[in-house]
């Protein structure tokens, strides 16, 4: 008997997506009677409602997009499958009428939709690397997801990751589509199916179970943001003996990338152990770890400039900070009443997971557009990472770390960030001794000017080497300072701070 245990294969690291805002509008247009029969009675109405639901749409990838694009706006994960009493039956029927599933019944109810309007459906079952996925294939497969033939060749779906994530037991519903356009070579990085036709890969791409293991586990959205893994690629799990690297292409030059290493057992990010290297279309991370304990790393990416809300605030921000502003914008006319009440009315507390969550519907624009414009009033960040790839990472057997309290990396600032080609030869570290003496080497050709600014306003000029190229300056770190930041200019007017090293 299989474990669809789909809490296993709900990703809570994908959140909303960039990418979510593209529900069909049909999935709404229906007489509301027919809307209600569905779920009274599924077994008399499935027919006529499938039917009406797909009735004027062509092509058969428009037909299925709209089914999923249903199932995910009116099924809700059933979290009832972490109590005794479990998830119960999961035929279309009993989904209907509960409009809760976990990721079979979500499959059942795609197949039979597909079916009643001709498309060929299959349901398949495999293993996912979803959340709470321990690194190795279990005996039993852990989930369920469709194939649906369009034309002549089939497609991979999972309605379930695609309707929204688990978090504590609830379900939060967030749609996306990046479970529905993945090409079958993008899907096997997350699903392996049980029945090796089911990859509808080519015979060398063919994925065995020990190859699905050492992969990284890379959502969705990965793609759709134009990424892909360099030569230089990241397992699933990672040990190492020293910082070492890996490499991403990206074909979008819009999208930022970050990464960030966060400690298992305490959730704690690790401040300054990740070094990123922008050349154009390849990027490079390195990462590093502090001791022996055990580290996931997170890729994020996002679009600068588009938005992006965050999908929730925990309690004491959204009670202390975020709620009494806005309250404070509309004192101070700076949005209407009505505006107010929309945002107000957007956020629904969770009391198990401390959090206030964003209430998602893609169809009330004047909600999603108050609710957009008092976050950019407030300066919270609505072009926010989602994270992407990720992957374990700790210290082998004879590497013992870089040390806790050190940083090992120095801090990047937004301007490094997005500037390419910049290469930081020495030093090569996040903190640095006062009264040290230290060598200073840049190599790039994106700024002509590099500075360290010591209070005062005290500018201290780095030179350029004319045999190598690299900006250089030999330096003694001042007794009076806690931190050296590193400015660059391509004009000798304005400075923006590139990096930063601690001063200890």
């Amino acid at each position: 008997m299989k474990k669809i245990l789909s809490i296993l294969t709900i990703l809570v690291l994908s959140f909303s997506s960039l990418f979510a805002a593209s529900m069909s509008p049909r999935v709404r247009s229906l007489p509301k009677n027919l809307q209600e029969q569905i779920f009274i009675d599924p077994k008399e109405n499935i027919i006529d409602f499938t039917k009406a639901l797909t009735n004027g749409i062509g092509d058969t990838a428009s037909k299925v997009k709209v089914i999923h694009d249903w199932i995910c706006d009116n099924i809700a994960y059933d979290c009832n499958v972490f109590t005794k009493e479990g998830a119960g039956e999961q035929g279309y029927e009993a989904v209907l009428k509960k409009r809760k599933a976990v990721c079979v019944g979500y499959a059942n109810l795609m197949a039979v939709m597909c079916k009643i309007v001709n498309i060929e459906a299959e349901i398949v079952y495999g293993w996912s690397k979803g959340f709470l996925y321990p690194g190795y294939l279990q005996e039993e497969s852990d989930h369920a997801w469709n194939a649906i033939k369009i034309g002549n060749s089939w497609k991979l779906i999972d309605v379930t990751w695609d309707a929204g994530f688990v978090e504590r037991r609830t379900f939060i519903k967030r749609y996306t589509n990046q479970w529905y356009n993945l090409k079958p070579s993008q899907f096997i990085y997350s699903h392996l199916p049980e029945e090796e036709k089911w990859q509808l890969l080519p015979e060398k791409q063919i994925r065995s179970h020990e190859q699905f293991e050492k992969e990284p586990y890379i959502s969705g959205v990965f793609f759709e943001y134009g990424l892909s893994l360099g030569k230089n690629a990241p397992n699933y799990k990672n040990e190492i003996i020293e910082a070492t690297s890996f490499d991403f292409t990206s074909s979008n030059p819009k999208v930022s990338l970050t990464g960030d290493i966060k400690n298992d057992s305490s959730g704690v990010v690790v401040k300054q152990a990740v070094w990123f290297e922008n050349s154009g279309n390849t990027k490079k991370f390195t990462f590093d770890v502090p001791d022996k304990e055990n580290y996931t790393v997170g890729l994020g990416a996002r679009i600068n400039g588009v938005t992006n809300n965050p999908p929730y605030f925990f309690k004491a921000d959204f009670e202390q900070n975020v709620f009494p502003k806005a309250q404070n914008l509309l004192a101070q006319k700076k949005i209407t009443k009505n505006e107010f009440d929309l945002f107000e009315k957007a956020y629904y507390f969770v009391e198990q997971n401390g959090k206030y969550y964003f209430d998602e519907d893609l169809f009330n624009n004047p909600r999603n557009s108050a609710n957009t414009k008092i976050l950019k009033l407030l300066e919270r960040n609505t072009s926010r990472y989602e994270t992407v790839l990720s992957f374990e990472l700790k210290a082998a057997e004879d590497y013992s770390g870089f040390g806790k309290d050190v940083r090992r990396f120095p801090q990047m600032h937004g301007n490094y960030v997005n500037s390419s080609k910049i290469q930081v030869n020495s030093p090569f570290t996040g903190s640095l001794k006062k009264g040290s003496e230290q060598h200073f080497s840049i190599t790039t050709n994106a700024f002509s000017h590099f500075a360290i600014v010591l209070p005062e306003n005290e500018f201290v000029f780095f030179t350029k080497n004319q045999k190598n190229g690299s900006f250089e300056l030999d330096f003694t770190i001042p007794e009076n300072v806690e931190k050296i930041t590193i400015f660059a200019s391509k004009n000798k007017r304005d400075f923006p701070a590139l990096f930063s090293y601690d001063v200890k």
